[in-house]
């Protein structure tokens, strides 16, 4: 079974729909990149697939149990706390203890002190019993490898310092589907080949949303394309899928001309006055009148 199903999803905000009765499946272990113009709707199937937002209509449908966990483009507000706090907000019911222990190691570097060597005993055998070591070094290599500071105060840093650590925490939850919308934003060439190899260490299943297309090239084994509200998968890489777009577009302008062709032939005829409405001509003026509506809803 798909990690994440989508049947007959449709999603607009008034104009043409975002997506049209899309189909889709999200297999374990897939590594994507979401392409798409600006506009065409990648954000808001990303938020879909995090159950942020519900579609107009259709099913999105989840194996019992998936986790997803979504980087935002935006830097959401309000949020307070230092580097190592926010990133194990992801981690679950282990993260007051994995916070806790922290502070309490943090202030022992400073000065020893035997009750707060009793408490770090304490806590040491909490996360013993929880199973939360395997948790703790998760959280800490991924704040080292994105070089963060762990006891910087999240909203003294810098937008790309903030990025970074949003990614970490996304990271460090190590969802079952990760969803990523334009990831490196913000990011300097170093951070970028940091990520790069997080996500090719990464055993899980992800969704890039990003205009790096050298990173996709790199990362991805699956091109999802969102085009005038329809998805279309190619299981390759990206330079193949470009060879397959163009030879897709040209089959796609081909078959048009020969449409507008038929189309305008029909119109000729119909221009001929009282003979295309007689009634033996009535079938053909019906589709003439279908050709019309095909051609309108073209996009």
């Amino acid at each position: 079974m798909s990690l994440l199903g989508m049947k007959d999803v449709s999603l607009g905000f008034g104009g043409p729909l975002l997506l049209d009765k899309v189909n889709l499946q999200i297999e374990r272990g897939v590594r994507a990149a979401l392409l798409g113009r600006n506009g065409s709707g990648k954000t808001t199937l990303l938020r879909l697939m995090n159950g942020d937002i519900v579609p107009d209509s259709g099913a999105i449908s989840r194996q019992k149990g998936t986790t997803t966990a979504l980087l935002t483009q935006e830097i959401p507000q309000g949020i307070k706390g230092t580097v190592y706090d926010i990133v194990t907000e992801g981690v679950g019911e282990t993260r007051q203890l994995l916070s806790q222990y922290h502070q309490v190691n943090s202030r022992l570097a400073e000065k020893e002190n035997k009750a707060l060597m009793a408490e770090l005993d304490r806590l040491q055998q909490l996360l013993d019993t929880k199973g939360g070591w395997q948790i703790h070094r998760k959280v800490e290599k991924v704040i080292s490898h994105m070089r963060l500071e762990p006891d910087a105060e999240f909203d003294q840093l810098s937008a790309g310092l903030k990025r970074r650590v949003l990614l970490a925490r996304a990271l460090a939850a190590n969802p079952d589907i990760l969803l990523l919308d334009e990831p490196t934003n913000h990011m300097d060439i170093e951070v970028i080949t940091l990520l790069e190899e997080l996500l090719t260490e990464y055993t899980g299943t992800f969704i890039i949303v990003t205009h790096d297309r050298l990173l996709v090239q790199k990362l991805a084994s699956l091109i999802l394309e969102i085009d005038r509200g329809g998805i279309t998968a190619y299981f390759c890489d990206y330079k193949t899928f470009l060879d397959r777009k163009i030879a897709a577009l040209e089959a796609e302008e081909q078959q048009r001309a020969k449409f507008d062709k038929k189309l305008a032939g029909e119109e000729a005829w119909i221009r001929q006055g009282i003979k295309a409405r007689r009634t033996r001509n009535e079938g053909r003026v019906a589709k003439l009148l279908k050709l019309r509506e095909i051609r309108r809803q073209r996009r």
